[in-house]
């Protein structure tokens, strides 16, 4: 029977060939009438596929005429063995659930075209090494019992040399259907009618591994309703047929990639060293291919300790060379990828990933390659291949991810290029970089307003200049240094120049001011080397050197009229100079001056600064109502500006002072507020300040546990930066809210903790804060004598510095001590004079709680009748004090009703 067949076979492509279409459609009524039920099948290939069609009748004609497990020997390519997926359950899942329930085969008409199958088509795709085939091959195993007719496997090489035609493919496909190889059309065409013929029937699953496009996946798509097609690429294809969004294969999570490394290197010795393990695992970026390779060394090397091992993976230069073993190796696996790219993409992806690490967005790509348009193709073109992932956005715009490993295997392969091509990419990033922050910088100083380039078209979206330049900042520094390597100098100077008006939102290294604000000998602007003197004088200040910023200021005779603006702003630097030097006074003076100057000089973004930093001093120097004005006025103003990053910060400032007036209701959605603002601008510093701040809030309302988890979560953002005047100011905080909840032992443990950091980082102020609490711990535990040498160190300390508030808490509280040792006229001094400060301020609730102690004062010494008058007439004009009944300095928080 099957020769008959083929012979008829022979004689109707003969036939077709001599009388052209009237034999073809003979030979579709021959088809129907010997498949019967199977009519529509040859109907549906029509016409143009006639030849398929007539292959098609053959193969299911023969089959109907095979013995008994002859359908087995077909299939007798199955699917290949895959090693235990780890760390991979709810992927998996989610193709189980996908793959699971297959209907019965119609047994119907085959669709016109694929683009109308029935089958279940599902692609899974994810970068170079992520695990894609080990979790296709996994869920295929998985699920076979549902596709009794068969599992077959085709390696498409999408990610090899040369990608495996579809010819090649189908021709294996056909094979392992049971199909000769000299039955087999000659075109892909009819390779892929028959395909769908044969298998129209039939429960099939097909897993298409590493597939290249969707060109070379049409033709190998089946339509039957009973086939599923499981498919892996590097892209997300949609194969142009189906609908279903394609399954990303995202990098495990930490516990996840865990797994994978000791399931290749050992559980025993993985769990021996459990935070080093995880170490090596961020190294490998959690990448499954990396962490089998790193895996099997460790196994293979059991002299080799995991200590050793993350100590050769931080060298990023070593690592790509460290992930490799026996065949596998990651350095060729995205080699594979990056040499498909395009020239402009791979440049202009290098120069990218050689920048200073930080967020990727369409501004970089618009900005290192030449058009727009060009610059969505490239990142199209990288997302595609699963080099970059878009992690979308709002505002700014979308931003991408780009895996470390990645990275450093773009980087290396920039630097192999041309060093004219590398300048000819760099230049244009390099203005790039000039062109954005003078334009952002000319809304905080307007005279930079005539240096902003044509070109610069304002394309940041809606992030505040301040979020910009402080997500740019480690790149803006690049930019400096590759402009001045590049003859580019006065690129150099114009960056350096408009970063100095960033200087609150950005983090310099210790010790670089000198060189990221210098001006080359060619530099003869006078408005660049004034701001740029300015900036190495700010930068003196933080570093804690206000005589050197001092000694840069200082002009022979200022011509004020010449330049009033410049003049205040540096006058702006001399206030903060002598608040560092502790000399309150002074800085006060100073900054009212600037404030003044610049409001006439209509310089409204130094208004608000100076404005904020004179309410802190109008605050130490015991006049918090002014303080109040000063910061609501520059909270306005910061409205005005549309700066999320400066509102933040005063509102945060505002709440402090609010918590000096006794205002905590107010005070705390303030600073709620803040803290939710510098989150969402990824300002970790002002966020952990800014929770330090609400502790105290909260601790002002009585809400102590509130307070110590504020104080719980500033310290976990400042720890791993190594703030260690925060962590000490954290810690100081801790004392009142450790001695409110009656932890008197704690209370005086981590006060010493607090003095010894202060100590060590030479802090003498807030070693006097440290010693006033400690003094205050000592009445508390009754050693009234105990607590005159502490109170007395920081009296003289802060008075020394101008600090009017400090120094009235610290008399306060000696006075008591001297009250509970019968010293009665040292009593009376240290709370008269205390009282004077308050009384000058609005101070209501010190007020009436040194009164509390005076009253307590007077009658221990007897005097009675003076006693009561002061009680009555301070309840007459207080009426805090009459909330305090019965408060004794003694007993209570300085600070707490």
């Amino acid at each position: 029977m099957a020769e008959q067949i083929r012979s008829r076979r022979n004689t109707v492509l003969l036939a077709s060939t001599t009388f052209g279409v009237t034999v073809l459609g003979t030979a579709s009524g021959v088809i129907s009438d010997v498949l019967d039920g199977t009519t529509a099948v040859a109907a549906s290939l029509g016409i143009a596929a006639a030849t398929g069609g007539i292959l098609a009748y053959q193969a299911v004609s023969e089959r109907r005429e095979e013995p008994a497990g002859a359908a087995e020997r077909r299939l007798r390519y199955r699917l290949p063995d895959v090693e235990p997926l780890v760390g991979r359950e709810a992927l998996l899942g989610v193709l189980l659930t996908l793959l699971k329930d297959v209907p019965t085969p119609s047994r119907g008409a085959l669709p016109v075209n694929v683009s109308e199958s029935q089958s279940k088509i599902v692609v899974v795709h994810g970068a170079a090494g992520i695990g894609k085939t080990a979790l296709a091959l996994t869920a295929a195993h998985r699920v076979k019992h549902a596709y009794p007719d068969g599992q077959l496997y085709i390696n498409l090489r999408g990610d090899g040399d040369a990608p495996k035609t579809s010819g090649e493919a189908l021709e294996q496909l056909l094979e392992r259907l049971g199909m000769a190889r000299d039955d087999l059309p000659a075109d892909v065409d009819g390779r892929s009618s028959l395909l769908r013929s044969l298998t129209n029937d039939q429960r099939l699953l097909i897993l298409l591994d590493n597939a290249h496009s969707t060109e070379q996946l049409r033709p190998l798509l089946p339509t039957g309703a009973g086939c599923s097609v499981l498919i892996t690429s590097r892209k997300a294809l949609s194969a142009g047929v189906t609908r279903r969004k394609p399954v990303p294969v995202a990098l495990p999570d930490e516990s996840e990639a865990l797994d994978v490394l000791a399931h290749y290197a050992g559980r025993e010795r993985i769990a021996s060293a459990p935070a080093v393990a995880l170490e090596i695992t961020r190294f490998c970026d959690r990448l499954p291919l990396a962490l089998r390779i790193v895996g099997s060394k460790l196994r293979q090397r059991p002299d080799l300790s995991l200590s050793r091992m993350r100590e050769l993976l931080e060298d990023e230069k070593f690592r790509l060379r460290l992930l490799e073993f026996e065949d596998e190796s990651l350095h060729a696996c995205l080699m594979l990828t990056h040499r498909d790219l395009r020239e402009s993409t791979r440049a202009a992806f290098g120069l990218i990933t050689s920048l200073p690490v930080g967020r990727v967005t369409d501004w970089h790509f618009e900005h290192v390659v030449p058009a727009r348009m060009t610059a969505f193709a490239t990142c199209d073109e990288l997302i595609e291949v699963s080099l970059m992932e878009s992690q979308g956005g709002e505002g700014a715009g979308p931003s991408y991810r780009v895996h470390d490993l990645v990275r450093v295997f773009t980087a290396e392969q920039y630097e192999q290029l041309p060093p004219a091509e590398q300048r000819q990419y760099e230049a244009r990033l390099v203005k790039a970089y000039r062109d954005a922050a003078v334009s952002l910088a000319a809304q905080r100083a307007p005279e930079l307003g005539a240096e902003v380039s044509a070109e610069s078209d304002g394309d940041l979206g809606q992030a505040s200049a301040a979020s910009w330049v402080s997500a740019e900042q480690e790149r803006l520094r690049w930019a400096i240094g590759r402009a001045r390597s590049l003859d580019m100098n006065a690129e150099a100077a114009d960056i350096g120049e408009a970063l100095s008006y960033f200087l609150d939102d950005i983090d310099l290294p210790t010790g670089s001011a000198d060189w990221l604000f210098d001006a080359s000998p060619s530099e003869t602007r006078s408005r660049v080397l004034a701001s740029l003197r300015r900036a190495r004088a700010s930068a003196a200040v933080s570093e804690g050197a206000p005589d050197t910023a001092l000694m840069l200021l200082v002009r022979n005779e200022p011509d004020v009229s010449a330049d009033p603006v410049g003049c205040a702003r540096d006058e702006m630097i001399v206030a903060r100079a002598y608040a560092a030097k502790r000399d309150f006074r002074k800085a006060l003076d100073h900054m009212a001056t600037a404030a003044d100057r610049l409001r006439a000089g209509d310089d409204s973004w130094h208004v608000l600064n100076s404005l904020e930093k004179l309410g802190e001093f109008q605050r130490w120097r015991g006049s918090p109502e002014l303080a109040e004005q000063s910061q609501r006025e520059a909270l306005r103003l910061a409205e005005g500006t549309g700066d999320r990053r400066a509102q933040a910060r005063l509102r945060r400032t505002l709440a402090e002072t609010l918590g000096y007036l006794r205002r905590p209701e107010e005070a705390a959605p303030l600073l709620e507020s803040a803290i939710r603002d510098f989150r969402a601008l990824n300002d970790r510093r002002w966020e952990g300040a800014s929770l330090y701040a609400l502790g105290k809030i909260y601790r002002l309302l009585g809400r102590r546990q509130e307070a110590r988890e504020r104080y719980d979560r500033a310290e976990e953002i400042f720890g791993p930066m190594g703030e260690r005047h925060w962590m000490g100011r954290v810690t100081n905080a801790r004392i009142r809210v450790l001695a409110g909840m009656g932890y008197l032992d704690e209370a005086a443990a981590t006060a010493g903790a607090a003095l010894r950091l202060f100590e060590e980082i030479g802090d003498e102020m807030w070693q006097a804060h440290t010693q006033r609490d400690i003094g205050w711990l000592r009445i508390k535990a009754r050693q009234p004598e105990a607590a005159l040498e502490p109170l007395t160190h920081a009296i003289n300390v802060v008075e020394r510095a101008g600090d009017a508030y400090a120094g009235s808490m610290a008399r306060h509280l000696r006075g008591v001590a001297y009250r509970e040792l019968g010293q009665y006229v040292e009593a009376h001094s240290d709370l008269e004079a205390a009282l004077a400060v308050y009384l000058s301020g609005s101070y209501s609730w010190n007020e009436a709680a040194v009164t509390h102690d005076m009253v307590r004062l007077l009658r221990a010494e007897g005097r009675t009748a003076e006693a009561d008058s002061l009680e009555q007439t301070t309840a007459a004009t207080n009426p805090i004090f009459l909330r305090m009944r019965g408060r004794d300095g003694v007993e209570a928080v300085p600070d707490e009703d």
